[in-house]
């Protein structure tokens, strides 16, 4: 069993690829892992694809192609980003194939034999131009967040999940759970008003529900709920055997996924956890939300024109350059002046290295304190302690021990960083 397990909010591969917000998550929670290992950890690290969903399916109908098609050239396309940033994630689903489907559609049948899964008549949120329903919080105000279009109210026979059954339990594990504080408030906020989790989409690229007749397809919420598990095992037979059960110790997502996502996953593993497959009732140990990076103060976006590609900077350059723009729970303002200042900061430290030289310094204090800021995430002091180490340090010509010492650090950060 892994000492650790280190989970990042797999993507939706879209066709715009991989962008900062993705690259700010996933390698710098890479250099975490990372350090755990440096530190003598084992660290399980895995990485998927949440294929299902709308976007490839309007796409398709827009081109008259095949989402599923759509949907493996674009994770062709984030595999090749993922290796181009050099992180240690290992591949284990994709939630559109077989193998996953049918645990999905597992999940569906273990809720409908416990009696919290049913279909009703009720009030619905339709798009028009999405062509289905919508969750409460995908139509804030009447209004569809993928279109901004009004959304209709209209009365549909749809599935339902009874998370309402939940509802006191979710609320009291909020006293103890590790989350940031503003997510368990909107979560206590949005379990106040929480109804049953409507689960039916009248969609095809999803996930069938299973049962006979039924044309609808799940939520992609529900293929989401329970990922985090299955990478745990490789197992056709048991959804998770118990002796392969591990925690999630650190979790890392946006906020954005605060309410909807977090706590659909915490109410399936609640439910896991009564039907004795998992033996704890919360499926997080921790769970931090990285901060957005901004361009002249803006959110990034492809309409605003002021998006920035990672395929456009040196994968190294670009990780420290993210870490350094400021603390990692709040993110930071995009600057292409300032990103120079890594490579400037790389280059010094080249030079200094490879100087044959005869004299030991002692790193245990910079590794101490690299150690405390990785701990607390404050991977802008992270860099720093690199940049001033060498600075106090740079009149000195070091040793192989030394510079071997020094190496081993700055590659958990850079690991492409070669002398």
């Amino acid at each position: 069993m892994y000492d650790q397990y280190v989970c990042v909010m797999f993507p939706y591969p879209s066709g715009a690829g991989l962008h900062l917000g993705h690259y700010y998550n996933y390698a710098v929670i890479d250099s975490y892992a990372r350090w755990q290992r440096f530190k003598g950890q084992t660290v399980f690290q895995p990485f998927g694809y949440d294929a299902f969903g709308l976007p490839a399916e309007n796409y398709a109908r827009q081109i008259g192609g095949d989402p599923r098609t759509i949907t493996n050239q674009n994770i062709q396309n984030f595999r090749k980003q993922m290796r181009n940033m050099n992180t240690l994630y290992d591949e284990q689903l994709v939630t559109c194939e077989t193998d996953y489907v049918k645990w999905t559609q597992w999940i569906f049948n273990a809720l409908k034999d416990r009696g919290l899964a049913y279909k009703a008549w009720g009030e619905v949120n339709w798009c028009e131009q999405c062509g289905t329903v919508l969750a409460n919080e995908q139509a804030q105000n009447g209004i569809c967040e993928r279109h901004g279009t009004p959304v209709e109210k209209r009365q549909m026979n749809q599935w339902y999940f009874k998370i309402t059954d939940y509802t006191d339990r979710l609320i009291k594990n909020l006293d103890w759970i590790d989350y940031p504080e503003g997510t368990k408030k909107q979560q206590r906020k949005w379990l106040e008003d929480q109804q049953d989790w409507c689960v039916s989409r009248q969609r095809s690229w999803g996930c069938p529900i299973p049962i006979e007749g039924e044309t609808d397809t799940l939520d992609t919420f529900v293929d989401s709920s329970f990922y985090f598990l299955r990478y745990l095992t490789k197992s056709e037979d048991e959804f998770l055997p118990a002796d392969q059960y591990k925690q999630v110790d650190l979790y890392v997502g946006g906020p954005e996924h605060a309410c909807m996502h977090l706590i659909y996953a915490r109410f399936i593993h609640m439910v896991l956890f009564d039907m004795g497959i998992v033996p704890e009732e919360e499926p997080f140990k921790k769970v931090i939300h990285q901060g957005m990076i901004t361009k002249d103060g803006n959110k990034m976006s492809k309409s605003k024109g002021n998006a920035v590609s990672p395929d456009d900077y040196d994968p190294d350059e670009l990780r420290m350059y993210l870490m350094f723009l400021g603390p990692y729970f709040e993110g930071g303002d995009w600057s292409d002046q300032h990103i120079v200042g890594v490579r400037r900061f790389f280059n010094r430290m080249k030079t200094w290295l490879g100087e044959a030289g005869t004299e030991n310094i002692d790193t245990s204090q910079l590794e101490n304190q690299i150690d405390h800021y990785v701990s607390t995430f404050k991977f802008n002091k992270v860099v720093s302690s690199f940049m001033e180490f060498m600075n106090k340090n740079k009149s000195k010509k070091v040793d192989n021990e030394t510079r071997n010492k020094i190496v081993r650090m700055l590659t958990n950060f850079a690991p492409g960083f070669r002398i």
